[in-house]
């Protein structure tokens, strides 16, 4: 902007009259103390005009620098700035509301944000021109205050599996924040108020405290699994590693053990003391619990799974963080009061009623290379008892075309028939079906209503455009896997019954008995719902517990990374220490 083009919004010659005032005054008080006070004759002193902006100069800069600023923002800072009839708001003489800005835009980095987006450099352009001051802090206020409410990036251009929009809050909104509280506690309200995330943000403080001291120190080197009874160097980095993550691993009735080569001896050589190299029951035990707080079987075997879990770097747990703070943005909206939440890497689901957990259930989600569950939300409005399962075309074709073209009798077996796309049933054993490809397949299969209809012994709807649904399933055994990515898509759930008696509660007499008379029919039954519940497939890498501890799970997708390399795309950066 060109500073020409603004007028003074100060009187100068006021300020400079009541500057003279009070002057005077204090000169009257000196040579006749009792007769008035300075302050007395400051107040009783012609009162100095209040400052006021140039309206004419703010809607011509407004319209000047329409590139940073929208029609709907022009039209909202204009109306802020009306309201106030014409005051500064940031370049007030207290300076309060910009230092809090300042403040806020270079913390930034504490909510995994870039503080450069949020650049005050235009303010030293400005000069003294109390317009431009005023559109340079604006202009940072609304870009922060909005990417609070809904993120930095867009996440469908991340991964088409990301179905999410987030409702980045209008200028007006922004605005109308500023009108009865500070600028901070503005902020604070614009952020998401999942207390999830002020606990994320605490607990990248602590890693990057973490990253600037000593570390994690190595890893734990690669190798056969590890269990209690043995004994070796790798046994002493592992507790090593235990210890420096905050796990107890003392044996009962020990004292504090050395951490791996910590001790010294008179020649200067380091040593590692036998009790550290021993797999012992105090090791056995801190490992059980960092397997716990993994989502890992706790057998106390430090396998595979266990030591990636282990030597995950504090670079990439601060990753993890601010790719999870960036998500929990994009759903900072009112999720319902009632509601079920699936977590896709962590392997669980809840309904939660007006903040309490009134159902939870283990799940198995997509596979990792084929059908990979999608995040999105819509709502349910039914679940089906005794359900049909529909096989997806890219089932049907996938699975079941290579057997059916070496056994015709295979859809019998499992209780399964075979449709034209007309809906009338054929029997298999009369086509050919060597002469049809996964393009050409002209029909369709069904399994009817079993205990072995993949689907269990019901499903809960909420239609939308991916076809995923929660469902029953007569694989029980995958329940007790840590790894759990293994379905077609749809979410399993470990308890299906419970969540179809609580849904019930309040539109039947007796959900139990009203489900199990369904049930026992054997028919496919359609239940609609009298209240619809707000359904929300999520992908949280990092989160709190009920016990308010942080948890990490594993990025079985790869999404962590796909949304972090987008955060960097728009200037997010690793603290310093943390990127060595």
């Amino acid at each position: 902007m060109r500073l020409g083009h603004f007028s003074r919004a100060l009187s100068v010659g006021a300020l400079l009259m009541a500057g003279s005032q009070i002057a005077l005054a204090q000169a009257v008080s000196e040579t006749n103390p009792e007769s008035v006070t300075p302050t007395q004759a400051a107040f009783e002193a012609p009162a100095a005009p209040i400052v006021t902006l140039d309206m004419e100069a703010l809607q011509s800069a407004l319209a000047e620098d329409a590139r940073d600023f929208s029609e709907a923002e022009q039209q909202a800072i204009a109306e802020f700035y009306e309201a106030r009839a014409g005051q500064p708001f940031w370049s007030a003489e207290d300076g309060v509301a910009l230092r809090a800005l300042t403040t806020a835009a270079g913390e930034a980095g504490a909510q995994g944000l870039p503080p450069a987006r949020y650049s005050l450099e235009a303010l030293e352009a400005a000069g003294d021109n109390p317009v431009l001051q005023e559109l340079a802090a604006m202009r940072a206020y609304l870009q922060l205050g909005g990417d609070l409410t809904a993120g930095i990036v867009r996440p469908s251009r991340i991964d088409e599996e990301i179905s999410i929009r987030p409702e980045r809050a209008t200028a007006e909104t922004l605005l109308a924040a500023l009108t009865d509280q500070s600028v901070t506690d503005a902020l604070r309200s614009l952020e998401p108020q999942d207390p999830d995330y002020r606990a994320l943000m605490a607990e990248k403080a602590r890693l990057s405290a973490l990253s600037e001291a000593e570390g994690l120190g190595a890893p734990v080197p690669s190798g056969p699994s590890l269990r209690m009874g043995e004994s070796s160097p790798r046994v002493a980095a592992l507790r090593a590693r235990l210890e420096r993550l905050g796990y107890n691993t003392d044996p009962v009735g020990a004292t504090t053990l050395l951490p791996v080569n910590d001790e010294t001896t008179e020649s200067g050589t380091e040593t590692t003391s036998i009790a550290d190299t021993s797999f012992d029951e105090g090791l056995d035990a801190a490992l059980k619990t960092f397997q716990r707080d993994q989502g890992l079987i706790d057998d106390g075997v430090a396998g595979r799974r266990t030591l990636a879990a282990l030597n995950v770097s504090v670079a990439d747990r601060i990753r993890n963080i601010d790719v999870n703070l960036e998500r929990m943005r994009w759903m900072n909206i009112d999720l319902g009061a009632r509601r079920i939440e699936v977590n896709i890497p962590d392997y669980s689901v809840e309904m939660i009623d007006d903040g309490d957990v009134v159902w939870s259930s283990r799940t198995v989600v997509g596979e990792v290379e084929e059908t990979r569950t999608p995040e999105f939300s819509d709502e349910m409005t039914y679940f089906v008892v005794n359900p049909t399962w529909h096989i997806p075309d890219s089932i049907a074709m996938r699975d079941y075309l290579p057997q059916l073209r070496t056994d015709p009798q295979v859809l019998a077996r499992k209780d399964m028939s075979l449709y034209t796309r007309s809906g009338v049933r054929i029997d298999p054993a009369l086509v050919d079906f060597s002469q049809y490809t996964s393009e050409s397949f002209p029909f369709r299969v069904k399994q009817n209503p079993s205990a072995a209809n993949a689907l269990g012994r019901v499903k809960f709807m909420f239609p939308n455009q991916y076809s995923i649904y929660l469902h029953d399933t007569p694989s029980r055994q995958y329940f007790n896997r840590d790894h759990r990515a293994l379905s077609n898509g749809c979410i399993r759930l470990e308890k299906p019954l419970e969540l179809a008696h609580v849904l019930l509660e309040g539109q039947v007499s007796d959900p139990v008995a009203s489900f199990d008379g369904w049930l026992e029919t054997k028919s496919e039954r359609y239940v609609n719902l009298d209240r619809p519940v707000q359904v929300h497939l999520m992908y949280r890498t990092v989160f709190v517990d009920a016990d308010g501890k942080i948890r990490y799970r594993e990025d079985i997708y790869g999404r962590d990374a796909k949304v972090f390399s987008a955060l960097e795309a728009q200037g997010v950066r690793l603290p310093d220490a943390a990127q060595g």
